[in-house]
């Protein structure tokens, strides 16, 4: 491939979701912007247990979903060993924006740990399924983590569907010893908050992410502004929260319909600005960097490029679109360009010039 040609092992301007992303190619790579000593402060509260909340927003492209994924990183390498921060992110999904699919993203990716979560709950209610109901306060989520834990195949798979908030038959519920379904908004809220209450009986603390609260039209994001301001204030400590959207300006978070009250409670920030020459080089640095072969030598990590032809490359780029996103995607259309001309290329000032038809977002 075309990329090979400058020792990448794979293609590093390819546009993929910081989710997918493996934690070793995310990296602090923003050392312009002016909030990250409110970042420094957020996450050194997370690892002390405190309870705190953080907005990260700016405008679409802007890496904010990448701050999202490095603060997970960042918490796995700092937690202490054997006080490990647990760390779950969902998001609104633009297609259908509910309630019900967040709560259940939220909970198939907290699945990998529950068992580490229901051990310690059948250790702290006495080694008896009986006092599952008094010391969870719910029989029937009772009876379907402990079917989770312990049941059978065919069970297990019921209480699963029944957890996910799936509809369920008479017939089903009655397999496994389960009164009603897993119906409505409030129901799986209290679910979804006694699942974080009883993760803190293993983890240190616990970070819920919620990224693209843009996508929530109005009357659900009043409501789920509402949701979340209650979650936060129903921890005394070792919970934090981010909320993440799409905005240049902070408080318009509160004209989405999420309210005064939860963005209060978000006391921390971060605004991911519009690149700048001199950040754009070092941000390509550090990109270019997580994705070299190992081994592979260069002068300077901004290879293929030469600062010259970043800094045309800013000059000619809308500076209200000039985020990483959209950077990317012309480094990789001048980069290809590059690799295959009939001789050795670097991408220069006038080699940006002589291509910058081909370029998107110019001013």
């Amino acid at each position: 491939m075309w990329y090979e040609k400058f020792g990448f092992k794979d293609d590093p301007y390819v546009i993929r979701s910081p989710m997918v992303v493996p934690l070793e190619r995310i990296k602090w790579n923003r050392d312009d912007l002016s909030d990250k000593p409110s970042f420094l402060k957020f996450v050194q509260r997370v690892l002390d247990g405190r309870r705190v909340g953080m907005k990260v927003y700016g405008g679409e492209g802007s890496g904010k979903t990448w701050l999202i994924r490095y603060i997970e990183k960042v918490l796995k390498e700092k937690s202490k060993r054997k006080a490990l921060v647990l760390y779950i992110y969902g998001g609104i999904r633009r297609l259908e924006p509910t309630f019900s699919n967040f709560y259940e993203e939220f909970v198939r990716r907290i699945e990998p740990h529950l068992p580490k979560i229901l051990g310690a709950i059948h250790k702290k209610a006495g080694y008896k399924r009986t006092n599952w109901d008094k010391y969870l306060g719910d029989k029937d989520l009772a009876t379907a983590l402990s079917v989770i834990r312990e049941g059978r195949e065919d069970d297990v798979r019921k209480a699963w569907l029944w957890l996910l908030g799936r509809r369920m038959s008479a017939a089903e519920l009655r397999d496994i010893k389960i009164v009603s379904p897993l119906l409505g908004d409030y129901k799986k809220y209290e679910v979804l908050r006694t699942l974080i209450q009883h993760s803190l009986l293993v983890f240190s603390s616990f970070t819920l992410v919620v990224d693209e609260l843009e996508n929530a039209p109005p009357a659900f994001a009043r409501a789920l502004g509402d949701t979340l301001r209650d979650l936060i204030d129903s921890f005394y400590d070792k919970f934090s929260l981010v909320c993440s959207y799409t905005t240049e300006i902070a408080d318009e978070l509160i004209d989405l319909g999420y309210g005064i009250f939860l963005y209060k409670r978000l006391e921390h920030e971060v605004k991911m600005n519009a690149l700048e020459s001199d950040a754009t080089v070092s941000f390509l640095r550090i990109h270019h960097e997580c994705y070299r072969k190992p081994g592979y030598k260069v002068q300077d990590q901004l290879f293929p490029f030469e600062a010259s032809g970043v800094k045309r490359l800013v000059d000619l780029t809308d500076p209200k679109q000039c985020y990483p996103r959209t950077v990317l995607t012309n480094c990789g259309v001048l980069a290809e360009e590059a690799a295959t001309a009939t001789k050795d290329t670097k991408v220069t000032a006038a080699f940006v010039n002589d291509n910058k038809e081909f370029l998107s977002y110019l001013a």
